[in-house]
């Protein structure tokens, strides 16, 4: 089996959206080996070359921490986006290896970055949560690939609400906004 992965943000040397993070790795360990696991990220010292700007903090996990990793984190530039269908993909923990997004990823063509529609359903992105912008509110799919920490985060404090996303309402919509532990609503693709 491979390795679960936690991304999450640092800002200015101080850990983003804990309990959203813990909570998920809970979830997964707990369904996946039997057994609730998460890592006190607080007592995880963060080395003084990160301390400053927006860091990525990446935990491989399984039972146990495998491995922490920090980069300084610098957001992809998506302004076009590619529907692709794929009706068997299942994605619901986050894991390492990215094998099926990345098979997906090859269908992109020329734009940066693709959404995965499901049975008709608008889902995801290749490494972020979809919100739409539709009449004026702001939704995200209720049938996504993965529960995303920001995703959980903005839902629950009302800043975006599910619902099912069909591509109707993808090409209706006002505006495309990718989040993810990284990433908030100002991540407008168009």
């Amino acid at each position: 089996m491979s390795l679960l992965l936690e991304s999450i943000r640092i800002t200015d040397g101080c850990w983003q959206n804990t309990a959203c993070h813990r909570a998920r790795m809970s979830s997964s360990t707990e369904a996946l080996f039997g057994k609730a696991f998460s890592v006190d990220i607080d007592s995880i010292v963060i080395p003084a070359d990160f301390l400053s700007g927006v860091v990525k903090c990446r935990i491989l996990y399984d039972t146990s921490v495998r491995l922490i990793e920090f980069e300084h984190y610098t957001p992809r530039i998506v302004h076009s986006l590619q529907l692709v269908n794929s009706d068997d993909i299942d994605y619901s923990h986050k894991w390492a290896d990215r094998t099926a997004l990345n098979e997906l990823l090859k269908q992109k063509g020329d734009a940066d970055d693709i959404v995965i529609v499901k049975n008709g359903q608008i889902t995801d992105m290749s490494y972020a949560n979809i919100v739409l912008k539709l009449n004026g509110e702001l939704f995200t799919p209720k049938n996504c690939l993965l529960k995303g920490t920001r995703r959980q985060q903005l839902l629950n404090e009302g800043f975006i609400s599910e619902r099912v996303l069909t591509v109707s309402d993808y090409n209706r919509a006002e505006s495309v906004i990718l989040i993810n532990a990284m990433l908030g609503l100002e991540n407008v693709v168009f």
